[in-house]
């Protein structure tokens, strides 16, 4: 992929793909902008590509992860605001992101980064699992774990969530109390 007019190639077969996956990390008003900072970092370290699956997209993965690092207080300020608009009962938060709660913001947020990524590259990014440890250069076992840790840490929290807010419900409708 040395080849300059090749890059334009795997821009057209990529660029959706890396485009929705770093716009539903960060927001799309920064997707855009971050996306294209993929595709140039990748274009300046297209010699250091090489072609171990037959897809140039774990590779490109793998940078908009590291770019998405970069911009890492942005994603933060995002999830607190996901997280700020969630707990207004009454406003609905955008379309995208409507199947996120606010117990379940609260709950990615909690997450070591490491789990994070690995999750929602796997949701997000829409990657195969070989495809995620391309993505973040660590072995298909390791990749394995953070998965199975987020989604227990996940469904842990969201399930003591959930407990809590029905025994908030029982202690203010129980006339007895």
């Amino acid at each position: 992929m040395s080849d300059p007019s090749l890059f334009a190639v795997v821009y057209e077969r990529h660029g959706v793909p890396v485009r929705r996956y770093v716009a539903r990390r960060v927001g799309v008003a920064d997707g855009d902008d971050l996306a294209a900072e993929v595709f140039a970092r990748a274009f300046r370290a297209r010699g250091k590509f090489r072609p171990e699956y037959s897809s140039a997209l774990p590779w490109l993965m793998g940078v908009a992860n590291n770019v998405i690092a970069d911009h890492r207080r942005v994603e933060r300020h995002r999830l607190a605001t996901l997280e700020q608009l969630a707990s207004d009962a009454s406003q609905q938060v955008a379309s995208r992101d409507a199947d996120l709660t606010l117990e379940t913001v609260r709950a990615l947020r909690g997450l070591p980064a490491s789990h994070r990524d690995a999750l929602l590259l796997l949701v997000w990014g829409e990657l195969s699992r070989d495809e995620v440890a391309a993505a973040l250069g660590v072995p298909i076992g390791t990749v394995n774990s953070r998965i199975a840790r987020a989604r227990k840490r996940l469904a842990s929290d969201l399930a003591l969530t959930r407990r809590a807010s029905s025994t908030d419900l029982r202690v203010v409708g129980d006339s007895n109390a």
